[in-house]
């Protein structure tokens, strides 16, 4: 089979599934993994699928999440908000997640305390490292454009042993109260490092209870605090600790 016959194919397979995998693909067509590789890149790059780790997934539409930089223009007095209200679990000395999300950016920029910082994401990055207070520690690896955050497996490993007093996490969708990312690779490292967590809080604007992305970590009720722009509806007042 030439390769335009297994794009055609694939783009066929997709429309009946949300992702595909590149082991699948490999079983399916018969053919290597660097062929794969090839087909996903060329799929890619013209722009009707988008990769993500181990394989592809469809695009998403108008209705789904918006990339970074368009959300950090928006509800942006609300994320000020929240920041404001995450501020006081930012104690002297203590060490801390701060996760990729705009709201959590809002953060980064009030910090002042003394504190041990860990982060994936490459403008927490920028604007911590311009804080004499903070003890850095910036994530490396794969670089990943749409969502501005890093992965690489080893660093994975060693946030593995690594004890959090506190975890700062950013949704992208808020549905039913199950937590999601649009990243898979960015949903596992936050399972990781939630396993670590002393508290565990969750920041996110009122419009997020509405949004559903692909990958879910998890009910809200696994969080110790949501802290939100306006009062949620009384299932979520329910399932954790809420400041609004």
């Amino acid at each position: 089979m030439y390769q335009e016959q297994r794009l055609e194919e694939i783009l066929k397979l997709l429309r009946d599934s949300d992702s595909l995998t590149s082991e699948q693909m490999i079983e399916y067509f018969h053919v290597s993994r660097d062929t794969v590789r090839r087909d996903f890149a060329k799929l890619s790059q013209a722009g009707k699928v988008k990769r993500v780790h181990g394989g592809i997934m469809q695009l998403p539409t108008s209705n789904e999440i918006v990339s970074f930089n368009e959300r950090l223009n928006e509800f942006s007095e609300a994320k000020k908000h929240i920041a404001t209200l995450a501020l006081p679990f930012v104690q002297s000395q203590g060490t801390y997640f701060f996760d990729v999300s705009t709201t959590i950016l809002k953060l980064a920029q009030i910090v002042d305390t003394e504190a041990t910082i860990y982060t994936h994401s490459l403008d927490n990055t920028i604007m911590l490292s311009a804080n004499p207070k903070i003890n850095l520690h910036a994530l490396g690896g794969q670089f990943y454009p749409k969502n501005r955050f890093f992965y690489s497996l080893q660093e994975a490993e060693i946030l593995k042993h690594i004890h959090f007093d506190v975890v700062f996490i950013g949704a992208a969708g808020l549905k039913d109260g199950q937590v999601s990312f649009e990243d898979q690779t960015d949903a596992y490292l936050k399972r990781l490092i939630l396993q670590n967590a002393k508290v565990k809080i969750l920041l996110a604007e009122n419009a997020k209870f509405t949004k559903e992305a692909t990958y879910s970590i998890g009910d809200l009720s696994e969080f110790d605090y949501l802290l939100t722009d306006v009062k949620p509806e009384e299932k979520y007042l329910t399932a954790t600790s809420v400041k609004y």
